[in-house]
């Protein structure tokens, strides 16, 4: 995938063939003319895939939506969200081209350093195509094109580098890191490039990086508060086009874990709605529970005013919402079972295509069975906070912590990063329970997939685990 230099006079005077003095962020034509300046002074490159790198063609020849259809297994930080169709596209597609050797700039360089971070051959403890979401094999493409997503993307990239050889961030990673932050400070500070589809791709990309780089619980790294305002600053709060609605699949979950418990990010319910409502999973279950979770805020907020008097009708609210979680909980513990692949049409592949097929939806079931898990525990933490606890929900608290634990213990072959979700679905295990024997077990757990985020400096106490029970 070589980039090709293109030039760079901003997108007006390249339209109009006029001279363009590359002034940022407005050049002196557009200024003049009082017109909006999209890439001024910017390089832009044209990414072309060459002969040597085209996906061999399977099945049948003429079946061009083959090659339309973007891969879309999507996954969230903390929801690892996916279709069942998707996932068929992955298989008859191999990875992503590497740059050309032919040319070498920055650019190019850091193209084919982060592909390598999404290949498909890469190991899944370590894929961020994998744990993030498909929307990162769209950014190769956009690069050269806005410097804020430029620089979040060297971020992650060197962060990525040292998080999986299991050493503390390196000063190099911390550098970029900073750098990507002021850059994005300008990229904030301008009204169109605010909005852009890239600066929101910047924002996601730069909360993964915090990610590795640590961040102790009792703080917020504000790039979620940042996306929020973003999409609160649009004319239209939910996704533009086929990327945006990708990196919606994403984000949401990052924001929405994060709105929980920080009031700074203070959406309406009916902009939590379109945040959480996609067309991609809509309709399954693991969308179902998101959208339920998107409830959380505003139920919480009025759980809280309620506490003053009387309770009844929020917790009956909260007591429907639980019980259509733990519908959708019984599909996606079914689905992880079994391992369900009856959606996906593997009669033209190989052996070794089928067993890999199988492989990865199998961690893609117990994924997204871990975050209904983690859905259902907030709401069912949430009903004693409200004084509805009886014996069947405290029950239900027992049993879906130790269907968590249980996870843990199958999921370990996933480690690092193909694991960070089960953190929130221990952390939602211990909240919801109070037998100490069960806590004692759960605070092990958390301990030790905690231990994979090094970077931290600390483990997870009591007191850390005590203040996310009361905020809820």
């Amino acid at each position: 995938m070589p980039g090709v230099p293109t030039g760079r006079a901003c997108d007006a005077c390249r339209r109009q063939k006029k001279k363009c003095d590359e002034n940022q962020p407005t050049c002196s034509r557009c200024a003049r003319l009082k017109m909006k300046c999209v890439g001024s002074g910017m390089q832009r490159f044209k990414f072309q895939e060459e002969k040597r790198f085209s996906p061999p063609k399977r099945g049948n020849p003429n079946n061009s939506s083959e090659d339309a259809i973007s891969t879309s297994l999507t996954h969230v930080s903390s929801n690892h969200v996916s279709t069942t169709r998707a996932i068929q596209h992955i298989y008859m597609r191999i990875a992503p081209g590497t740059p050309s050797s032919g040319l070498s700039n920055r650019l190019t360089n850091l193209t084919n350093a982060f592909i390598q971070t999404i290949n498909r051959s890469t190991d899944l403890r370590y894929n961020l195509w994998w744990a993030f979401g498909a929307f990162m094999e769209d950014v190769p493409c956009r690069l050269g094109s806005n410097d804020a997503l430029d620089c979040a993307i060297d971020a992650v990239t060197t962060a990525h580098r040292d998080f999986c050889s299991r050493h503390n961030a390196s000063v190099d990673a911390l550098a970029k890191y900073s750098r990507a932050l002021r850059t994005l400070r300008v990229y904030l500070n301008d009204t169109f490039h605010a909005q852009s589809s890239n600066t929101l791709c910047a924002v996601t990309v730069l909360l993964i990086c915090q990610m590795f780089l640590g961040q102790s619980t009792q703080y917020w790294s504000g790039h979620a508060e940042g996306a929020a305002s973003i999409l609160k600053a649009r004319t239209d709060f939910g996704p533009r086009d086929m990327f945006e609605q990708k990196l919606f699949l994403s984000l949401r979950g990052m924001v929405l874990f994060e709105g929980l418990f920080n009031n700074r990010i203070n959406l309406t319910p009916e902009e939590w709605t379109k945040l959480v409502t996609n067309d991609f999973d809509a309709f399954t279950p693991e969308g179902q529970m998101l959208q339920y979770l998107s409830q959380g805020p505003d139920l919480m907020r009025r759980g809280r005013v309620a506490l003053q008097g009387d309770t009844t009708g929020v917790r009956d609210e909260v007591w429907t919402v639980y019980q259509n979680c733990m519908i959708n909980l019984s599909i996606l513990r079914l689905r992880a079972r079994e391992n369900d692949v009856s959606g996906i049409d593997m009669s033209q592949m190989s052996a070794c295509d089928r067993a890999l097929v199988r492989s990865f939806m199998y961690a893609h079931h117990e994924r997204t069975y871990g975050i209904g898990l983690a859905v259902a525990l907030f709401f069912n933490c949430l009903l004693g906070a409200l004084g509805a606890h009886d014996g069947v929900s405290l029950f239900d608290a027992v049993y879906l912590a130790e269907e968590i634990l249980a996870l843990g213990d199958r999921s370990a072959a996933w480690r690092p990063i193909g694991t960070l979700y089960l953190i929130v679905c221990l952390s939602a295990a211990w909240a919801a329970t109070t037998d100490p024997q069960l806590r004692a077990r759960l605070l092990v757990a958390i301990q030790d997939y905690g231990s994979d985020l090094r970077v931290r400096g600390s483990q997870f106490t009591v007191s850390e685990l005590d203040l996310t029970a009361e905020q809820i």
